[in-house]
C-alpha cells in the first residue's frame, strides 16, 4: 500500500474515532454514564450490530439491552438487506422519478412533465389551467432540491420556463400539485404530507406490510421529509392512528407539532385501508424489487403514489419514545414473524 493510502486510511480512522468520542459525551449528558464506558459500548455495537454513532443515538442504544440491541435494523444491516433482497436490474425504474411515473402513472393520480426532453410549447400545454407546480430532481432523496413555483410569481410564462432550464438548478420533473385531503393538511397545510408504508415481497409471490409511518412538515417547508425539517410518527396501518410521539432528524422529539400544534400521537389518518390496499397493489408490479418504501398522498378522492424509495428508511419506524416502556423492539421481528431472513448467517 501506497504511503499516501496509509495516511488517508489513519486520518479517516482517526476522524471515526473522534466522532465516536464525540457521540459518547454527548450520550453521557443523556443517561449519565462514563464518556469511556459508552466509548467502548459504541464501538462494540458498531461491531455487533453494525451501528454507527447515529444509529447509536438515534435509537438510544445507549439505554438498550444487548437482546433490544438485535431486534434494530442499522444502516449497515438495512443496506446489505436492501442490496440483497432488491434487483439492481429494476433499480434505475426507482431511482429516476420520470421513469417511475412512466411505470406507475396509473397509481400516482396526477400528471408530470418532462423537463429533460419536454420543449416550450409542450410544457405550456402542461401548465394549462394550472397555478403552481411541483420541481424535482429526477434522482434526489430526502427532499433535496425540490421547489413549488406558481406562475403569479414569475413575469410571464418564459420566465418561468427559464427558471426551470437554468443549469444551475437540477430540476429534471415538473408535476401537478396535488390536493390532499383536509385531515392530512390540518397537520402542516403548507406541504403534502404523506403516509410511508414498507411493503416485502415474500417468496410466495405476495407482498406484505412491514411497517408504517406518518410524515408531516413543518416551518413553512413544501416537503414532509425530515431532512427538509420534517417530523415523522410510527403508524399502525391497520387502524389508521399514530401510534408514537414525532421524531426530527435532529432526533428532537415532539408531542404535538412544532408548527401548528396538532397533537400527533393518536392522530387518525383517513383511508387507512385504501392507503394499505395501494401499497399491497404497488408492490406486486416488480415482484423482483421486494423491499420498498412507498410515499403516498392521501387526496379527497382517494390515496395516491408520490414514490417508491428502494432504501424505505429503517429509522422511521424504530425511533422509540423517551417515555415508552422498556423493552423497545426494532424492525426485525417483523420480518422474522413472517419467515423473512434479513440477517445472513
Amino acid at each position: 500500500m501506497k504511503l499516501t493510502s496509509v495516511v488517508k486510511t489513519a486520518l479517516s480512522r482517526t476522524d471515526m474515532l473522534r466522532r465516536v468520542w464525540d457521540c459518547a459525551g454527548d450520550a453521557r449528558k443523556i443517561c449519565g454514564r462514563s464518556r469511556l464506558s459508552l466509548f467502548n459500548d459504541m464501538l462494540r455495537c458498531a461491531a455487533r450490530y453494525g451501528a454507527g454513532p447515529t444509529d447509536y443515538m438515534m435509537f438510544r442504544f445507549y439505554e438498550c439491552s444487548d437482546e433490544e440491541r438485535r431486534t434494530f435494523l442499522t444502516r449497515v444491516s438495512s443496506a446489505a438487506f436492501v442490496k440483497r433482497v432488491n434487483s439492481r436490474a429494476v433499480a434505475p425504474i426507482f431511482n429516476d422519478k420520470n421513469t417511475f411515473f412512466e411505470n406507475f402513472s396509473d397509481l400516482m393520480g396526477r400528471s408530470t412533465f418532462d423537463l429533460s426532453k419536454g420543449h416550450f410549447e409542450g410544457f405550456c400545454a402542461f401548465m394549462d389551467g394550472k397555478d403552481c407546480l411541483m420541481a424535482k430532481p429526477v434522482d434526489a432523496d430526502c427532499g433535496r432540491g425540490i421547489e413549488k413555483l406558481c406562475v403569479a410569481d414569475f413575469d410571464s410564462m418564459d420566465a418561468l420556463w427559464a427558471y426551470l432550464k437554468n443549469p444551475a438548478k437540477p430540476f429534471g420533473i415538473a408535476e401537478e400539485v396535488l390536493q390532499q385531503h383536509p385531515e392530512m393538511s390540518k397537520l402542516h397545510p403548507a406541504s403534502v404530507n404523506c403516509v410511508r408504508i414498507a411493503t416485502f415481497v415474500k417468496d410466495d409471490g405476495d407482498p406484505t406490510v412491514i411497517y408504517a409511518a406518518m410524515k408531516a412538515g413543518s416551518g413553512g417547508a413544501p416537503c414532509d421529509n425530515t431532512g427538509r425539517g420534517g417530523v415523522t410518527c410510527r403508524l399502525d396501518i391497520d387502524s389508521g392512528t399514530v401510534v408514537s410521539n414525532g421524531h426530527s432528524e435532529e432526533m428532537e422529539e415532539f408531542i404535538t407539532h412544532p408548527t401548528t400544534g396538532i397533537t400527533l400521537k393518536d392522530f387518525h389518518i383517513p383511508m387507512a385501508a385504501e392507503c394499505k390496499a395501494l401499497a399491497l397493489k404497488a408492490a406486486k408490479r416488480f415482484p423482483d424489487f421486494r423491499y420498498v418504501g412507498w410515499d403516498i398522498c392521501i387526496t379527497p378522492n382517494g390515496p395516491v403514489l408520490i414514490e417508491g424509495n428502494d432504501y424505505p428508511g429503517y429509522d422511521l419506524a424504530q425511533m422509540p419514545d423517551k417515555a415508552a416502556p422498556h423493552p423497545w423492539q426494532g424492525l426485525i421481528p417483523r420480518f422474522t414473524e413472517q419467515g423473512i431472513r434479513v440477517m445472513e448467517n
